[in-house]
């Protein structure tokens, strides 16, 4: 399984300027093995064109200024997930909580 993630970004304004379009991707890849699947590995990588970038400009009457940060790194992860037995999924089925006071004298 492969999974492939765009961002693409639209340009935004501040009170005295505006933000520049983000953009960035990101790939992942997944396997599963074992008797009903239950491994998996995910190889994953993000922002595979290193382009993900914060871009802004401002100006007023006193400056004009520009700046420009890249906030992460390119980043490569390597997962491993295991799955121990078959999820109960009767526990989560609500109880019944109405109480039988059919005979009961309440009045003491």
């Amino acid at each position: 399984m492969v999974e492939v993630v765009a961002f693409f970004g639209q340009q935004g304004s501040t009170l005295q300027g505006y933000n520049l379009p983000n953009y960035g991707a990101e790939v992942a890849v997944k396997y599963e093995f074992l008797k009903n699947k239950a491994a998996s590995v995910t190889l994953s990588v993000s922002d595979v064109f290193a382009t993900k970038k914060n871009e802004q400009y401002s100006e007023s009457d006193y400056f004009v200024q520009t700046s420009l940060r890249k906030r992460d790194a390119q980043v490569l992860r390597l997962n491993f997930n295991y799955r121990f037995g078959k999820a109960d999924v009767s526990l989560f089925k609500r109880k019944n909580t109405k109480v039988n006071t059919e005979g009961i004298d309440m009045s003491m």
